[in-house]
């Protein structure tokens, strides 16, 4: 399936170039500003919406894997933005939940990206936004485990 409206020759590989330069950008940002980086982000993220939350959901829900969750936690944990405990359940299972300190950088972090994001969009005409806007929805539902 090809993408319109981009030179052929771009298209194999612009999206890809498109989401790495924001990654970027974004983790850029957010170092400089909560000392946490982007992949810290999305695991609060999705923490911000289960309370508790396994490590494994955390990890289907982001499409890591629990070794690359569980190596990030660590270092979230030693930073206060995390509690890691065992499932009262089941003992090999761990729950995590934000600290408060975590909701706190989860707030601030959220908003760095929504102002950044809006910031992008504003390079492009208002009705190419929303259009790509839209777009992104429509592929993130199409694409994403809910």
């Amino acid at each position: 399936m090809a993408l319109t409206g981009l030179p052929k020759k771009q298209t194999p590989t612009a999206l890809h170039q498109l989401m790495f330069v924001i990654q970027q950008m974004s983790n850029e940002l957010l170092l400089a500003e909560t000392g946490v980086g982007l992949s810290s982000v999305l695991i609060m993220s999705g923490l911000s919406q289960a309370v508790p939350s396994s490590q494994r959901a955390v990890a289907a829900k982001l499409r890591q894997t629990e070794a690359n969750i569980s190596r990030q936690l660590h270092v979230m944990k030693r930073q206060g933005l995390v509690t890691v405990r065992q499932n009262r359940k089941d003992k090999r299972q761990r729950d995590v939940l934000l600290t408060a300190k975590g909701a706190r950088q989860y707030a601030k972090a959220s908003s760095l990206l929504d102002k950044q994001q809006k910031d992008l969009l504003r390079l492009i005409a208002t009705a190419e936004a929303r259009a790509f806007g839209q777009t992104v929805d429509s592929l993130l539902k199409g694409l994403l485990i809910s």
